[in-house]
C-alpha cells in the first residue's frame, strides 16, 4: 500500500501539535499559535469554528459522541468546549504542567489526561468531575491509547517505560522497559503491542507475556506518532519523515520525505481519516492529506 499527496491545508501561524478527526470527517488541530481550528478536509478550508486560548495547547480529544472537545493546555488547564454552543463549559485546573495527552473511554464514560510531571487523571465525561489522579513518577507521559475494548489504557512514559493500566481500579498490570531515553507512542493491533520511542526504534511486543517480538531502527530520530491504517502502519518522526510499514515484518513500504512532497520540519501528529486516507501535520505549519494509490 502506497500513499500519494492529495492536498495541503494551511492556515496556522505556528507548529501544529495535535490533530483529530470527528465522525463527520471534520479535522480539529491545535497549534503553537494558541488557536484550535476546525477544517473541512474535503474543501481544505477552515470553517467558522475556532478557539483562541491564552496559552498553546498540546492535545485535543473529542468526547460524548463528538459533542464536546477537550483541550489540554501547555499550562495544565483542561478546557471542555461544547461544540454546539461554541463555548467553554468547564476549565479543569487539576494539572500543574503541560497536558500532553488526552484519551476518551466511551465504554467507561470517562476521559483521561496526562502531563509533563507524570500525573495520570481520570475524569467523568458526564459531569466532568475528577474521579482519580495518580502520580506515576515516570516523567512526561507523552501519549495514551486504549486496548481490550476500553478495559486497558496504555501510557508512553519519559522514563522509557510503556505502562498498561486496567480501567476499573487503574492498577498497573504490565510495565515494559520499552525505549531507552523515553517511550513516545503505542498502539495495539491483533493483540500485538507496537511502541515507538525517543531512541527512534519501533518495537513489537507480546504484551501479555512481556516478551519482545521484533525491533527495527525505524527513523533517524524520535518516533512521535503511529497509526493503524488496516493493512499497514504509518509512523511520524522528529526526523521530518513519515514511513509506511508492513505490520508483521516491519518491512518498510514507503518513505515520505521532503523530496517526495513530505514535510520540511518535524512531523508531530498523524490521524486516520478513513480506510484509504490519513492526515499528517507538524512544525512546518502544514496539514497534508495522503491517499492510498495501490
Amino acid at each position: 500500500m502506497i500513499f500519494s499527496l492529495e492536498k495541503i491545508i494551511t492556515g496556522h501561524a505556528g507548529a501544529i501539535y495535535d490533530t483529530i478527526v470527528d465522525d463527520s470527517g471534520f479535522l480539529f488541530t491545535t497549534s503553537a499559535d494558541k488557536f484550535i481550528a476546525r477544517w473541512n478536509v474535503e474543501s481544505g478550508e477552515q470553517d467558522a469554528f475556532a478557539i483562541k486560548l491564552d496559552n498553546a495547547a498540546y492535545s485535543i480529544c473529542l468526547i460524548n459522541a463528538d459533542k464536546h472537545l477537550v483541550i489540554g493546555s501547555s499550562k495544565g488547564n483542561v478546557h471542555v468546549i461544547d461544540l454546539e454552543q461554541k463555548q467553554e463549559i468547564k476549565n479543569l485546573a487539576q494539572h500543574k504542567s503541560g497536558v500532553f495527552s488526552l484519551c476518551y473511554n466511551s465504554k467507561k464514560s470517562e476521559f483521561y489526561a496526562t502531563d509533563a510531571d507524570g500525573y495520570f487523571s481520570v475524569w467523568s465525561a458526564e459531569d466532568f468531575s475528577l474521579k482519580l489522579i495518580l502520580p506515576l513518577n515516570c516523567g512526561k507521559i507523552r501519549s495514551m491509547t486504549l486496548a481490550d475494548e476500553g478495559e486497558l489504557v496504555i501510557l508512553s512514559c519519559q522514563d522509557g517505560t510503556t505502562r498498561i493500566l486496567e480501567c476499573n481500579f487503574y492498577n498497573e498490570i504490565v510495565t515494559l522497559k520499552s525505549h531507552r531515553m523515553g517511550a513516545n507512542v503505542a498502539l495495539v493491533k491483533n493483540d500485538i503491542l507496537y511502541t515507538g520511542g525517543k531512541d527512534a526504534y519501533l518495537r513489537l511486543w507480546d504484551w501479555k507475556s512481556e516478551k519482545l517480538i521484533k525491533e527495527v531502527p525505524a527513523h533517524n530520530y524520535a518516533v512521535y506518532d503511529l497509526i493503524d491504517m488496516g493493512n499497514v502502519l504509518v509512523s511520524a518522526s522528529f526526523d521530518k519523515t513519515v514511513k509506511v510499514w508492513e505490520p508483521e515484518s516491519l518491512e518498510i513500504l514507503q518513505r515520505i520525505d521532503v523530496k517526495s512532497k513530505g514535510h520540511t520540519h518535524t512531523v508531530n501528529s498523524l490521524s486516520k481519516l478513513n480506510a484509504e486516507e490519513f492526515i499528517s501535520a507538524g512544525d512546518d505549519r502544514k496539514i497534508k492529506l495522503w491517499k492510498k494509490v495501490e
